[in-house]
């Protein structure tokens, strides 16, 4: 590459590659703005967005409004009113202090700002696009202040083009306005998408009531009040029983000094504070406010002011564990829990556990030479390979794209070659169940240990993904549908995979604003009740949230966890026999769909060498 000078950028390169670093997609202009609007003291604050706000944003709010005078700077960069010396970012107090919000939307897109303070009489009306002022002058307007966005990144394609569906990017939008309300219950906002209400809290300064707007009243009314305080920290909000529990963090919401931020840390904090009380490989439902002197934090780390670092890390977690922990023991939760979850037990039990161990932790777990088909699942052999293609091909039919197909290496090996496993599983005498987990089974070639959830899991997941391929899904008409609200982010996911979703078996009809009818459920949660039904369809949500896009794999699987026996079940010697003997006619019947080992051996010489028959 031939050599270039140094040059400084052009000021409308240079614009539009800071505003890149700000406005990632509408979400963020979005947040930025509204942000704004709350930094003005705004009590009530109303988004409009249209075509997933690719198209157009409206955010209107009613707070004070900017002079006349100053419109023009509150479009140039690094021009703010929230600080005016360097040590001011050690003490920041507002959402947004950077001055680049504003400037950095203006040079991607077009923007039109109506504002007016309470002593002026009219407003003033402000058009810039991509940079550069077009109209200033007069309007009649409220007090307050509306800004227009349309066609974000018009002038950047190479950005446009990596925005999601208009669907994805309005559920970003519904979860950025979800999380504002949440960190303000004192104000009340309302969001609209193509017409559509999607989000409205009153603004009466009750968490709770914030918390019902975005999740439905079902879930507040089962959430507990937490307030500490210790080392200059306060620590106040709202966490939800253990019942509530959710297969993925996307409910655990922090804020701090009320602003909506990441952090690992205090979310384990949360978790811990619950001890034994949630199952393994689940995560609460939480609402955390907490209030420290800002020059204890540093909220100037990222770009989008969601990360942030802390002076103190150990001050900061060990109150925030108290805090949830001391409100779960005042609530008498006991009454209103299953019993599973009061009887203290490990942390990551035989069902699931919390990750995946690697090939030593294994064998620790079965001493001796007991685990050759866990060893052996490493190996892709000729009939487990076909299994996987016969899968492959199921998904291919229902037309779903290579990267969506189930991967191959969860594929695990077959038994000894000079061993029809198949025939194995049938024709093995059951010798009973060992604490109520295990199916134990003895074969001219030893003993086999057969884990009857994950055995179980590996059917239904095969069935599943069949029915759905095939759109013959065993359906369960329900005489009385259920009622299900749903939170911003989940009800958009309904309405892009709603298609998806009947081909699996549920039958959702839209009911009014996030509300829903469920009018059937796959046959293999008939016996299921409301809450079971609308946490299976969290989880479904929430595999394919991550990426936006339909899961067949991991939606299969959580289906089947769902749905499949779990450990400590009594099952009885026909059980036991049939839950065998569709093993035996599955694509895959030695590895559950997250990879982990159906069945493992004790081989007849490793039981005599432990008795010393040599």
């Amino acid at each position: 590459m031939p050599h270039r000078p140094i040059a400084v950028l052009d000021p409308h390169v240079a614009n539009r590659i800071a505003a890149g670093e700000v406005i990632e997609r509408p979400a963020s202009a979005v947040k930025e703005l509204v942000e704004n609007s709350l930094d003005a003291g705004a009590r009530r604050v109303e988004v409009e967005i249209r075509g997933g706000g690719k198209e157009y944003i409206r955010v209107t709010d009613d707070g004070h409004g900017i002079p006349r005078a100053e419109v023009p700077l509150a479009f140039e960069r690094h021009a703010t009113s929230k600080i005016a010396k360097a040590e001011d970012l050690f003490a920041v107090a507002t959402l947004g202090f950077r001055g680049e919000a504003l400037p950095s939307i203006a040079a991607v897109a077009e923007v039109e700002m109506r504002t007016r303070t309470p002593d002026q009489l009219e407003g003033t009306r402000y058009v810039i696009v991509a940079g550069v002022p077009k109209e200033s002058g007069p309007v009649g307007t409220p007090v307050g202040t509306t800004v227009i966005v349309r066609r974000l990144f018009f002038n950047t394609p190479a950005r446009y083009k990596f925005l999601r569906t208009d669907t994805t990017e309005k559920r970003y939008v519904a979860d950025v306005v979800a999380r504002l309300a949440m960190a303000r219950p004192d104000v009340a906002f309302r969001l609209l998408a193509d017409g559509r209400e999607l989000l409205a809290t009153p603004g009466d300064g009750r968490l709770a009531s914030a918390v019902a707007a975005v999740y439905g009243h079902a879930v507040a009314r089962d959430m507990v009040p937490i307030e500490f305080e210790a080392d200059t920290i306060t620590v106040q909000g709202l966490v939800g029983k253990p019942s509530l529990h959710h297969s993925t963090r996307e409910r655990v919401a922090i804020f701090l000094n009320g602003r909506w931020i990441q952090s690992n840390a205090i979310a384990r904090a949360i978790e811990n504070g619950y001890d034994t009380l949630l199952p393994p490989r689940r995560f609460p439902v939480a609402v955390v406010h907490l209030t420290m002197d800002p020059r204890s934090v540093d909220v100037n780390v990222h770009p989008a002011k969601a990360e942030v670092r802390f002076r103190d890390d150990g001050a900061v977690f060990r109150t925030v564990l108290r805090a949830v922990r001391q409100g779960l023991l005042g609530a008498n939760l006991v009454g209103g829990m299953p019993l599973a979850a009061a009887v203290p037990r490990p942390a990551a039990g035989p069902e699931e556990p919390r990750h995946s161990p690697r090939p030593e932790e294994e064998r620790a777990h079965y001493p001796g030479e007991v685990a050759p088909l866990v060893a052996a699942a490493r190996e892709t052999p000729a009939p487990a390979a076909a299994g996987a293609a016969a899968l492959a091909q199921h998904a291919r039919e229902a037309g779903f794209t290579s990267e969506e197909i189930p991967p191959g290496d969860t594929v695990p090996a077959r038994a000894p070659a000079d061993v029809d496993a198949r025939q194995v599983l049938r024709e093995m005498t059951v010798l009973g169940q060992l604490h109520r987990t295990y199916i134990l089974g003895e074969t001219p070639a030893g003993l086999w240990i057969v884990d009857q959830h994950v055995a179980h899991e590996r059917i239904l997941y095969e069935r599943f993904l069949k029915e759905a391929a095939s759109g013959q899904a065993r359906v369960q008409q329900l005489l009385m549908p259920m009622t299900m609200t749903l939170s911003p982010v989940q009800a958009g996911l309904v309405e892009l995979f709603q298609d998806k979703l009947q081909q699996l078996g549920f039958v959702l009809e839209p009911f009014g604003g996030r509300t829903y009818l469920i009018r059937g459920v796959p046959a293999a949660f008939a016996a299921h009740d409301a809450g079971q039904i609308q946490g299976v369809l969290e989880d479904v949500l929430a595999a394919c949230e991550a990426e936006g896009r339909w899961q067949p794999h991991q939606v299969c699987a959580q289906l089947a966890c769902r749905a499949a026996v779990k450990a400590g079940q009594v099952l009885s010697e026909r059980q036991m026999k049939q839950l065998l003997e569709e093993l035996s006619q599955a694509d895959n019947p030695f590895a559950c769909p997250h990879g982990r080992p159906i069945v493992i051996e004790v081989p007849r010489a490793e039981i005599a060498r432990r008795f010393g028959r040599h």
